[in-house]
């Protein structure tokens, strides 16, 4: 399975796939992205070569790649409230002090922020907080619209995954198949 289900954005593949066979990752992901690139899909996938017992990871078969696909892993964490406007910086203190608690079924710990941009200035100062020194197990992958609306102290500390707008091409023959 790989990032093969992620349509485009091949040289973001090819370097997750490099890392992946190395089991090589980085503790903080800003995917970034228009609405509709595929920054959940390439979350979702992210998190299951990381959480992934098998090669080539994400295999999409064993356990962990099935609960995380499901919503069920209970390392897979995401960080949000739909019901509010913003990312509060409540929620954010939460995550920050579940993740010194050991993963429960996985050697990793991923917290995924759907809405990164919502953050307030209070809420990504205490992200922050974390980011300067994570524990080893803890990852977190910051979805946005719009990364300008982040902090540059927090977007230095990310590896910084942009996705582009697909081609119509690319669209026509995946809606073809």
């Amino acid at each position: 399975m790989a990032f093969e289900s992620l349509l485009g954005n091949e040289r973001i593949k090819q370097n997750l796939t490099a890392a992946a066979r190395k089991n090589r990752f980085a503790h903080f992901y800003l995917i970034s992205g228009p609405k509709g690139s595929g920054k959940h899909t390439l979350a979702r996938l992210l998190a299951q070569a990381i959480m992934c017992d098998s090669q080539p990871s994400p295999c999409g078969k064993c356990v962990a790649c099935r609960k995380i696909q499901a919503g069920t892993h209970p390392d897979f964490i995401t960080v949000d409230d739909p019901e509010k406007k913003t990312v509060t910086v409540d929620l954010i203190r939460q995550a920050r002090s579940d993740i010194y608690v050991q993963p429960n079924e996985s050697d990793y710990k991923i917290y995924l922020f759907p809405r990164a941009q919502d953050m307030g200035l209070p809420g990504q100062n205490a992200l922050l907080k974390v980011l300067e020194e994570p524990p080893k197990y803890g990852v977190f992958l910051l979805l946005t619209d719009n990364p300008d609306k982040l902090l540059p102290t927090v977007r230095s500390r990310c590896t910084e995954l942009a996705l582009t707008a697909l081609p119509e091409t690319v669209l026509r023959t995946a809606l073809e198949k």
